[in-house]
């Protein structure tokens, strides 16, 4: 029969085996979402380089982004901000819990 000690160590083993499950798995899904965003881009600028682009220079605003089919490279600066500002997310929480993890296993 095993005493206490043994089984707290086994369980303990075990749950950081499922944390590392759970970070390879979401590490997955995320390199996955990165080459579906990379097909992506490519299509759509594949699908505004035949397209003459122009700049309005009469007008400083925003708006005018939005003018002449210049609305692709808008739509590919919002997609590469909010992929980077996730990617971004991802691995400082993954660096804080590799600390946590040093942490607990230090004590």
């Amino acid at each position: 029969m095993k005493t206490t000690e043994e089984r707290l160590l086994k369980m303990h083993q075990r749950a950081d085996e499922i944390k590392r499950h759970r970070e390879l798995t979401g590490i997955g899904i995320l390199g996955t979402l990165s080459g579906a965003l990379l097909i992506g881009l490519i299509v759509v600028m594949q699908q505004t380089r035949g397209i003459h682009h122009t700049v309005i220079t009469g007008q400083s605003t925003g708006s005018s982004l939005l003018s002449d089919s210049v609305g692709g490279y808008v739509l590919i600066a919002v997609i590469a901000f909010l992929a980077g500002t996730i990617i971004t997310a991802v691995a400082i929480r993954s660096r804080n819990r590799g600390r946590q993890d040093q942490g607990t296993r230090e004590e």
